[in-house]
């Protein structure tokens, strides 16, 4: 079995950088929107899990968990290691929205954190259909801000600190800025747009909550991320 590419969770989740804590935030955004809302999250749908580490920010063990992923990055196989036996976490692998039939209906939260920018544009609609479709209750989605003043300053950081940036012609650069997102081409985080995901959410379900990450008061705009809360029209 592959391993995980060394240092992938040490470099985005383990440390005191900046980097890390940022995309730790997502998970105590998480928890605290799970202890605002009282969400018993029993019986869990997620969506691009990884290695199932939101498990650990649950408020307790779920009675039954689906982890869906595609194993890209090789992190289904550590909670395929870390939960081997356990007959109340079952971890799928797959790479669009039409992974075997899981319990419709049956889920009380559904899950996808900084997943549905790496979807090719034409599955979101697909994986939105499944968590509506199979999540009786709350969805939690989280997902980066890839435009305007807080895109240019991630996106500097990647290229002078970390190495790492997405290509962007200056005219792709400039309308991202401008938060002219149909004029840039995408590319996962390249291009994504959290307004037109927040508006393919609000027509399957009802939205409760869009907040800033790491800093929920702030405006979207100034934002590392975007949380979203919303209830399925099953519930």
């Amino acid at each position: 079995m592959s391993s995980v590419p060394a240092g992938y969770n040490e470099r985005l989740f383990a440390g005191r950088g900046l980097r890390s804590w940022l995309h730790n935030a997502r998970f105590h955004w998480f928890r605290g929107v799970v202890d605002r809302l009282s969400i018993r999250g029993e019986r869990v749908l997620e969506i691009g899990c990884f290695d199932a580490k939101l498990i650990d920010w649950l408020p307790g063990k779920p009675v039954h968990y689906v982890g869906v992923d595609a194993n890209w990055e090789k992190g289904l196989d550590l909670a395929r290691r870390r939960y081997a036996g356990d007959p109340g976490v079952v971890l799928i692998e797959a790479a669009s929205p039409d992974f075997a039939a899981v319990d419709a209906g049956g889920f009380d939260l559904g899950v996808s954190m900084e997943t549905l920018e790496h979807v090719p544009p034409e599955q979101v609609a697909g994986y939105l259909d499944r968590l509506a479709n199979d999540v009786a209750g709350y969805l939690v989605i989280t997902v980066p801000n890839e435009k305007g003043p807080v895109f240019a300053a991630k996106w500097l950081a990647k290229k002078l600190l970390y190495r790492d940036a997405e290509h962007y012609s200056l005219a792709e650069f400039a309308n991202a800025l401008l938060g002219r997102m149909a004029r840039v081409g995408r590319n996962q985080h390249k291009g994504f747009d959290y307004a037109d995901l927040i508006e393919q959410v609000q027509a399957r379900c009802d939205v409760l909550l869009v907040e800033a990450i790491p800093f929920r008061r702030l405006p979207l705009a100034l934002a590392f991320g975007v949380g979203i809360v919303a209830r399925t029209r099953r519930a």
